[in-house]
């Protein structure tokens, strides 16, 4: 079973589980990736979260319980993941869903992560997060090669956003994955109140910076 806890400065959520769900997440993100025509890339960005959940459950991130009853306990694990990476990375494993075999089992995993981060979302930003999710399942219509154009930039740029406006930029950070977000801030939409400029991730393209979760 999975689960989330929020970071304390925003910066995105920590995926938990036991052993069990997060080698079945691991195993399913292999897969996809490596059956999938739409991830073309075999380091892709996407293999990140089974890295993550790997490191998770070998306990080289975080480890807790989880209580059942009074007198029993189960020894979960859990892993730190940026916002705008976590986003990308569960719309783009849904998108690519699409184009290849899948089972029940698959279908149970994917809507599991689905829920978690769905959850997550509208714990952090009861408002906003409808909005967050769908921008990013928007942004996974677009071809790969421009997700992994830009995500860094991204990233960097929601790290050095102040803890406490981290959230409140986010629906506009999560626009930018959009490949109409390129042409409409050429037209000079950038005007428009709330859009980030193109300019704003010019010097985003760094290492990324140190920051607190």
């Amino acid at each position: 079973m999975l689960e989330f806890k929020l970071t304390p400065h925003h910066a995105g959520l920590s995926l938990w589980g036991d052993r069990a769900a997060l080698e079945r997440l691991h195993g399913f993100v292999h897969r996809v990736v490596e059956e999938s025509d739409v991830i073309v890339d075999e380091e892709s960005f996407v293999l990140g979260l089974a890295y993550d959940v790997r490191k998770a459950f070998e306990g080289q991130r975080s480890v807790g319980e989880r209580s059942h009853f009074d007198d029993e306990h189960c020894r979960i694990y859990g892993v730190e993941i940026l916002w705008p990476v976590m986003l990308i990375q569960t719309a783009l494993l849904r998108h690519a869903m699409g184009f290849i075999p899948t089972n029940a089992l698959d279908q149970a995993i994917m809507y599991e992560l689905e829920y978690v981060v769905g959850s997550a979302a509208r714990a952090a930003m009861p408002v906003a997060a409808d909005d967050v999710l769908h921008r990013s399942r928007r942004a996974c219509v677009a071809p790969y090669e421009h997700l992994d154009s830009v995500l860094n930039s991204r990233c960097v740029y929601y790290i050095e956003t102040a803890p406490g406006k981290r959230l409140k930029i986010l629906p506009e950070l999560m626009e930018t994955f959009d490949p109409m977000y390129a042409f409409l801030a050429k037209q000079g939409a950038a005007r428009r109140h709330g859009l980030i400029p193109a300019s704003a991730f010019d010097a985003c393209e760094a290492d990324w910076p140190d920051f607190e979760w």
